[in-house]
């Protein structure tokens, strides 16, 4: 079956959320007035994509990042020709080679994605559709390489936010596209293009191996109007098997009227907050992530450790605060053990301590609910059982669920952590006003950054490189203060994460795959997360030093990185005062 709609009444992102929401799988194409787009899905994550231009590959990708050279793209699709039909795409074969790491290989297809849905977030007019017969056929032995659609939107949504503010304060804002337009040679790209009448793993981002069970656009009867509402009634129906239709009615009027306070006037307050659901409930977490994500909360669910851990990090990477909720555990088996939930509380509380905690627990469980207490979760609530009461359950779980939405709206997070900052950054700004000596300038903003961070470097902008100066928990405990540094050298005679920030003056945060940040974690040692900091402290309109901030052997953090932006410009006002004072004073001795 295949659904059809018009982007002038539901964007992008409402479509993307509700389909992860209720586990789709399929073809989403969307056609605008440039080109086709397509996102591929399996049971809620995206598998594939592909951008409008066809520079924007995942192979591109992979090259641009430094992940793979151009010769190994090369290579392994000289090779997978001469293979048969049932060969592995591309990014498996490239992995399943050794060419690429798998974690490289999920971080391309992150940031293909990513590209993707920020091109179509600017789509103002255009139609979709999505095709749940078109699925994609995987061969043996390939690679599963899929990615969280919440935790793709997420950054996708950061980076559009970052974009749309960098134009309205009449910055330049290079296109997507124009950032590989040098990566692949154009031999490669005509190629690609051969075939444009069937969804191929070129179209999906994986390249040209997996197959689709159908083409599209397909005939006209077997499509229908994409109806949002329509969808959850099915889900329901789906997720309360053996209710009455009158009382699977009942639930979805209640999730329907919960979908209808779309946008609310709170909803800005909540944007900033995720859901990270530890359950294995489908009906709860269906429930949870559709009205959250009308709430502008997103939601993320997951019943592995492992997994819970990357979510809880990447939400503090993008800013997003996050809600860690544990769903109650089972009454009998070895799977959502009672032990198991407590030990991957202890975890987390353990690991990302300031981080809310909240336990669902069954009403009269005392013993359960006082340990849970006693593990520092911030609260407590009684979930009704579908076994003990079935025929109240459709009833009690409606009003579970409220209770739980007011909860989240009314849980104010992070308001402690924002007060430091601020504190941090007015003590920073007191503390520049009175420098007299020029390169004290630096040794602020160094100290302001080791603050959040483990390690800090203050790098000087050399001719043709950056020179470490002074850093902060490199060599020895943040808290013995500042050590020299300048055995660190940075070259920037190649495009580099380093060099991009000092050409256009912008803050980095976040992961890098570069091969410049690769050879420094050899210089500095590796930290724990691949998340740094660059912060640029310009002088005169031209950059003259940069301060770099990682975790260490720490996970990350809340960082306020706009609290050190503002502070770092300060730090540059002082500086071209000094500067301009000293250069003063010699022309004086002169005359």
């Amino acid at each position: 079956m295949a659904f059809t709609g018009d982007l002038e009444h539901l964007n992008i992102v409402d479509i993307i959320q509700l389909l992860n929401a209720t586990r789709q799988s399929g073809v989403f194409s969307v056609k605008g007035t440039k080109a086709v787009s397509r996102i591929v899905f399996r049971k809620g994550h995206i598998v594939g994509a592909n951008h409008i231009d066809n520079r924007v590959r995942i192979g591109s990708v992979l090259v641009k990042t430094g992940a793979i050279t151009i010769d190994d793209l090369q290579e392994v699709l000289r090779a997978m020709k001469t293979t048969d039909a049932n060969r592995m795409p591309l990014l498996a074969t490239l992995v399943q080679t050794g060419k690429l790491k798998r974690e490289d290989a999920l971080r391309g297809l992150k940031k293909l994605v990513e590209m993707t849905i920020v091109e179509l977030m600017g789509w103002p007019k255009g139609t979709f559709m999505f095709d749940t017969d078109a699925v994609v056929v995987a061969p043996e032995g390939a690679q599963d390489l899929e990615v969280d659609a919440q935790m793709v939107l997420m950054d996708a949504l950061r980076m559009f936010d970052e974009r749309e503010r960098d134009r309205s304060e009449g910055k330049d804002v290079p296109s997507l596209e124009a950032l590989y337009s040098d990566v692949i040679p154009a031999e490669i790209i005509e190629e690609e293009k051969s075939d444009t009448s069937t969804i191929t793993a070129d179209d999906l981002g994986l390249s040209d191996l997996d197959r689709l069970e159908k083409r599209i656009p397909r005939a006209v009867t077997d499509v229908e109007v994409f109806d949002p509402v329509e969808i959850h009634r099915r889900k329901i129906k789906e997720l309360l098997p053996g209710f009455s239709p009158a009382e699977q009615d009942a639930f979805f009027s209640f999730l329907r009227k919960s979908l209808a306070n779309k946008a609310g006037p709170d909803s800005a307050k909540q944007a900033g907050k995720a859901i990270i659901l530890f359950s294995d409930d489908t009906l709860i977490r269906h429930s949870v992530m559709s009205f959250c994500n009308d709430e502008g909360v997103l939601v993320f669910s997951t019943d592995d450790a492992q997994e819970l851990d990357r979510i809880v990090s990447q939400c503090l990477l993008s800013a997003r605060m996050p809600v860690v909720v544990f769903d109650n555990p089972a009454t009998g088996g070895d799977g959502f053990s009672r032990k198991k939930v407590g030990d991957v509380r202890t975890q987390v509380r353990e690991k990302f301590s300031s981080v809310p905690v909240v336990q669902f627990a069954s009403a009269g469980d005392n013993d359960f609910i006082l340990q849970s207490y006693q593990q520092g979760v911030q609260a407590v609530l009684p979930k009704p059982s579908r076994e003990d009461r079935r025929e109240t359950y459709v009833r009690d779980i409606i009003a579970f669920l409220e209770a739980f939405r007011t909860y989240i709206k009314s849980l104010q997070y992070g308001q402690d952590d924002a007060d430091i900052f601020g504190r941090k950054l007015r003590e920073g700004i007191t503390s520049l006003r009175g420098i007299t000596n020029p390169s004290d300038t630096t040794l602020v903003v160094l100290a302001a950054v080791s603050e959040p961070f483990e390690r800090a470097v203050t790098l000087l902008v050399r001719q043709g490189d950056l020179t470490g100066e002074r850093a902060i928990g490199l060599t020895s405990d943040k808290s013995m203060g500042p050590t020299p540094a300048d055995r660190l050298k940075i070259p920037l005679a190649k495009p580099s994460v380093f060099r991009d920030a000092v050409e256009k003056a912008r803050v980095y945060y976040g992961e890098s795959g570069d091969e410049t940040l690769r050879q420094f974690f050899t210089d500095i040692g590796k930290p724990l997360s691949p998340v740094i900091l660059l912060l640029p402290i310009v002088c005169n309109s031209k950059v003259v030093a940069m301060i770099y901030g990682d975790f260490g052997k720490k996970e990350p953090a809340p960082v306020r990185t706009d609290m050190l932006e503002i502070l770092a410009q300060q730090a540059g006002i002082v500086l071209e005062y000094l500067v301009f004072r000293r250069q003063a004073a010699k022309a004086a001795q002169k005359t």
